[in-house]
């Protein structure tokens, strides 16, 4: 008789809606800039362990009037490596904004 071995899954998922792929320019541009509108996080629970989950509101800005969720669901292991590296890259940026 075999056995199945069922390995847990460690990876890290950042999920892109599909309208998004049509609001990215074609080149010679070459990408869209969109502006960070809102951000919510919470617990996911995933197929063997929990996952952090943070969905990411992001906007267009000017004329276009599009919106568009991104979703992350993260290893706590990545969570914590993200923001430990957010947190000292905000500690760096702070004495520049304050100089402003």
């Amino acid at each position: 008789m075999s056995k199945l071995v069922v390995q847990r899954s460690k990876t890290n998922h950042i999920t892109f809606p599909s309208e998004l792929r049509e609001a990215i320019p074609k080149p010679p541009i070459s990408g869209r800039v969109l502006q960070l509108d809102a951000m919510t996080s919470g617990l996911s629970p995933g197929r063997f362990s929990m996952h952090v989950h943070l969905k990411l509101l992001i906007k267009e800005t000017g004329k276009l009037k599009g919106q568009y969720t991104i979703m992350m669901d993260l290893q706590p292991e990545a969570a914590r490596a993200l923001g430990q590296t957010l947190t000292q890259l905000a500690d760096q940026a702070a004495p520049i904004h304050s100089k402003m």
